[in-house]
């Protein structure tokens, strides 16, 4: 999901400053605001600039997107007996080159806009440091250290409302709302700190790996009210200085 948004900031940063003889875009197609072959327009564009964008342009100054740098993030998580914080530092994200679109489509009402987007990544995985205050019933616990997971198959679909508008004589896209529902076929949890003993932390991650669709399936509900807000405003950012104008048929 942060790369949909990554992949949204770097063709902003593209198009605003690349040059009027740059041949970087000059391959995408314009699409047709039919809606039969809209869809598969933006499918295009998304799975063509995937694997271009991944080692960036120094030319049009876009960064490097593999891998994928998170600095810090956070969640607050309360569950039944389970509640605390989690902060999560210095990630990187790797996998990110091999995301593809599946299936897109769109449908247009005047000015209104619902899309929808199917991906795919065979492989994900996230390394980084972390960072929690949690209190499980009335044993508090505050675990540091380094994690690195790996999601296998990650498929997600992301639905979007949103508008055209005018601005200075061209048209722009905006998101109202956005929810996105990712789906994993395996995850493997890699983590130290969890607790002093190290013979506890290999107990934890076991039972971490054994049970973790039940894990994934309480904290991603848990979790949502943080992240997709997040990716509402930086979508809305991104295309903020994108015009749409230029990937449409008159």
């Amino acid at each position: 999901m942060h790369y949909i948004i990554g992949l949204l900031c770097l063709l902003a940063l593209g198009v605003s400053s690349a040059p009027t003889d740059n041949n970087y875009f000059a391959d995408l197609p314009k699409c047709s605001t039919d809606e039969d072959q809209l869809g598969e327009c933006v499918k295009e564009i998304f799975n063509t600039l995937t694997p271009r964008l991944k080692d960036g342009n120094p030319e049009l100054r876009i960064e490097p997107y593999e891998p994928l740098h998170l600095n810090r993030t956070s969640f607050q998580y309360t569950s039944g007996t389970v509640n605390g914080r989690i902060t999560v530092r210095n990630a990187k994200i790797y996998g990110f080159a091999s995301n593809r679109a599946k299936e897109v489509s769109v449908k247009l009402n005047g000015d209104k806009v619902k899309l929808r987007l199917v991906t795919k990544m065979p492989k994900m995985n996230i390394v980084g440091s972390y960072k929690a205050d949690m209190q499980v019933n009335q044993l508090q616990l505050k675990p540091k250290g380094d994690f690195n997971v790996t999601l296998l198959d990650v498929e997600a679909t992301t639905v979007t409302d949103g508008e055209i508008y005018e601005k200075e004589g061209h048209r722009y896209f905006r998101l109202k709302n956005l929810d996105s529902k990712p789906k994993i076929r395996d995850l493997v949890i890699k983590a130290n700190g969890i607790f002093a003993d190290p013979e506890l932390d290999s107990i934890a991650l076991n039972v971490a790996n054994q049970y973790w669709r039940d894990i994934y399936g309480i904290m991603l509900p848990e979790t949502r009210q943080f992240w997709q807000p997040l990716m509402l405003r930086m979508f809305n950012e991104a295309l903020e200085l994108v015009p749409i104008d230029q990937f449409l048929k008159e």
